[in-house]
């Protein structure tokens, strides 16, 4: 594919980034899945050299609309929408896409509004993905490197599945901290929001970046757990549910000691990269063998 200019002409858009409104985990309710504020998101964005960032927390548009308020120009309002088959990003929405509807219908729903449709880590095994569905969904974008997935074989499956769906292929961070933001970026020819849509639908998008450090990792994990710390220790002070919020106390400060963290993340990589195999074998043994393990398409 020809592009104009050099790629250091090019504009960066990191298309996958959340915020303090992506509410909490939905698999341990009471674990926030981003504690970062839209102010902090915009200074590390700035720190890294991304133009634009599009906020897309999960299943509400609200923290792309506070973003927006901050810096107008630069931000694309989105949605990770979790739909029945897997998860969805709707980018330039205007209104919340209701969760748990079929991936068509939400897909029909982003087109409603004049959206683009993108979907984020095919075929993850730690998030709801849409899979095959790429094939058969209109999507426009296929996000083929995802940051936070550090394996190297789901990005490179992504990446080779897209040769054959043809869509605009994406890269992008999937930030979960502020540290995080630009990991991974898309570039395209322009200098506006407005140009970004365009080059997505022409497939004019170059996916670029790095995967997220361990260390980045040990750090979501140690300020995630200060911050329900903090939180615990105000709401019993505040008298509100003084069980509950003890033991919230007790088990976040034993996750902020200084060896958990780093054991939690060294565990948690360990089991994901064990899945993975699991899941896909062929994929692990061809793409290990190509020595494309966590680097950049």
């Amino acid at each position: 594919m020809e592009y104009c200019g050099s790629l250091g002409e090019m504009s960066k858009v990191d298309t996958h980034i959340h915020t303090k409104y992506s509410g909490n985990s939905k698999k341990i309710s009471v674990i926030p899945d981003c504690i970062s504020r839209p102010e902090r998101i915009l200074k590390f964005a700035d720190k890294k050299g991304i133009d634009f960032l599009a906020i897309t927390d999960h299943d509400t548009i609200r923290g792309g609309i506070e973003t927006e308020k901050l810096a107008p120009s630069r931000i694309i309002v989105g949605e990770e929408i979790s739909t029945s088959q897997g998860e969805l990003i709707g980018l330039f929405l205007n209104e919340t896409i209701p969760p748990n509807l079929s991936a068509s219908e939400s897909l029909d729903m982003i087109r409603d509004q004049g959206g683009l449709a993108i979907a984020p880590h095919p075929y993850s095994v730690i998030c709801p993905c849409l899979k095959d569905l790429i094939y058969k969904l209109k999507v426009d974008g296929i996000e083929v490197f995802n940051a936070f997935h550090r394996d190297g074989i789901l990005n490179r499956k992504a990446f080779e599945e897209n040769k054959k769906a043809k869509k605009a292929p994406i890269a992008a961070s999937d930030a979960h901290t502020e540290r995080m933001v630009g990991n991974a970026y898309t570039l395209f020819d322009g200098n506006t929001p407005e140009d970004f849509y365009k080059a997505i639908k022409k497939k004019k998008t170059i996916p670029q970046g790095h995967v997220t450090s361990m260390e980045q990792t040990m750090l979501w994990s140690w300020s995630t757990g200060y911050f329900i710390m903090k939180r615990s220790m105000r709401n019993i002070l505040n008298g509100e549910q003084i069980k509950k919020n003890t033991g919230l106390l007790i088990g976040s400060g034993i996750s902020v000691f200084p060896l958990v963290p780093i054991i939690t993340a060294f565990v948690l990589n360990r089991y994901h990269d064990k899945k993975v195999r699991k899941s896909y074998p062929w994929e692990s043994f061809i793409f290990s063998y190509k020595g494309s393990k966590k680097k950049i398409l």
